[in-house]
């Protein structure tokens, strides 16, 4: 994977570019970011969808859809997501390289004018954005906020995190709640749009082989129209445990949804979040890991039993499908397990099958533009911003005593459990 070129081209906009031939297309992201609050969170999540359905240049899907097909069949989305305590709203654009156009056209900066438009020039209807389209990106939003509960094991990690983390920013979804994103009105969006505008961090993404000067041209002059003012991006690490919370939930479901959280000393800014994302890996990330190996495979204790690690935030997740009569057990060796590493009971084995699984998922980001972009956008709160490669080199480079000083930091903080109703019968 290539390094990155970073220029900064207006008051807290910086335009990124990664010059990659191994791709037939060309990726452009507007990726605005903003604090995390809760008064605002339902309207920053709602705002990409309104945004990408229509514009005033192309006031409805049928000719937006067009005039993207005449740009040899571009592809226009938008989405909201949570990094640390920040929300990160991106705009992106995708479509055929520079070098794959007949007649050697350059559609490059084409792409980047359409993003604009659709980011800077959007359907107003009686100074507002038009209510129709709103009410209908409203009602997809709700229905995504539904089909989570759908989800039990992401809503039980969403509830756990909102536990463990109540009196923190992380604790706030991406979108609020349900009931924010209710009572939402045109003019809250259209606010929030006008607002985002002048005060984010804008980090502007393009990866392809095309030219850059001209699109990176056409982002300055844009976001050089508006007296901007950058807020402060940041993510409170919190390490120390008083007490361990528990909380209990039932639901009409047959396997429960055990959650554990746990704190670190470990996160961005700082050194060693790699490091830590090993740690974690060994732990219960891999099909090699403590907890697949011992609590599934050799115990049977449960379905699934995985731990996670936020870099930004320097939390643990841990979290497994187990049955009502495992629970105990599963809890009890997902803390031996722990104990194990913080003993320094760690195999070579595990430490090299760890660093090889994780280095392959690095290596298949290279595979697409998409993945790169995740990768470069995932890094835009880190301190450095590094190439897969350098990822690869400082992870080969961790040896068993850090892993083992690193263990000794993880800290039970809280117990979550998404529990069957008593009346609810197993399944066959």
């Amino acid at each position: 994977m290539n390094g990155i070129t970073r220029k900064p081209v207006a008051t807290g906009v910086y335009f990124n570019s990664i010059e990659e031939t191994g791709f037939k297309s060309v990726k452009i992201s507007v990726t605005m970011i903003v604090p995390l609050e809760k008064e605002t969170a339902a309207a920053y999540s709602l705002l990409p969808l309104v945004l990408t359905y229509s514009c005033a240049k192309y006031p409805d899907t049928t000719t937006l859809n067009r005039a993207l097909s005449n740009l040899y069949g571009a592809g226009i989305g938008g989405y909201c997501r949570k990094m640390g305590e920040s929300l990160a709203l991106t705009i992106t654009i995708s479509g055929i390289d520079d070098r794959y156009t007949m007649d050697n056209e350059k559609i490059s900066p084409e792409l980047v004018r359409m993003l604009c438009e659709v980011i800077f020039n959007p359907k107003r209807e009686n100074g507002v954005f038009c209510q129709k389209d709103f009410d209908q990106c409203k009602r997809q939003l709700l229905e995504s906020i539904d089909g989570e509960f759908n989800d039990k094991r992401g809503y039980a990690i969403s509830q756990m995190i909102g536990e463990m983390c109540q009196d923190e920013k992380f604790g706030i979804r991406r979108y609020g709640s349900r009931e924010d994103v209710e009572r939402l009105t045109v003019q809250d969006l259209y606010d929030a749009w006008k607002n985002i505008l002048v005060c984010s961090r804008v980090e502007v993404m393009m990866i392809g082989n095309s030219e850059t000067t001209l699109a990176e041209n056409i982002i300055k002059e844009q976001f050089s129209a508006y007296e901007r003012r950058v807020p402060e991006i940041s993510t409170e690490l919190k390490s120390a445990v008083s007490q361990v919370k528990t909380r209990y939930e039932n639901s009409d479901i047959a396997q429960a949804k055990l959650v554990m959280g746990f704190r670190t000393n470990t996160a961005q800014p700082f050194d060693n979040t790699l490091a830590m994302s090993l740690t974690v890996a060994i732990l219960g990330g891999t099909p090699s890991s403590k907890f697949f190996l011992n609590i599934r495979e050799k115990l049977s204790l449960c379905y699934y039993c995985a731990s996670r690690y936020d870099k930004l935030k320097g939390i643990v997740i841990v979290d497994s499908g187990v049955e009502k009569e495992n629970i105990e057990r599963t809890v009890k060796e997902i803390n031996h397990q722990l104990d194990e590493m913080k003993q320094g009971n760690i195999t070579d084995f595990e430490i090299s099958s760890a660093k090889l699984a994780i280095i392959n998922g690095y290596k298949s980001i290279q595979d697409s533009v998409s993945g790169m972009e995740s990768w470069y956008i995932g890094q835009m709160l880190d301190k450095k911003i590094l190439t897969v490669d350098e990822c690869v080199d400082i992870l080969n480079n961790v040896d068993k005593e850090t892993i083992v000083r690193l263990a000794n930091t993880i800290k039970l903080d809280t117990i979550y459990l998404l529990q069957p109703d008593k009346d609810t019968k197993e399944e066959e």
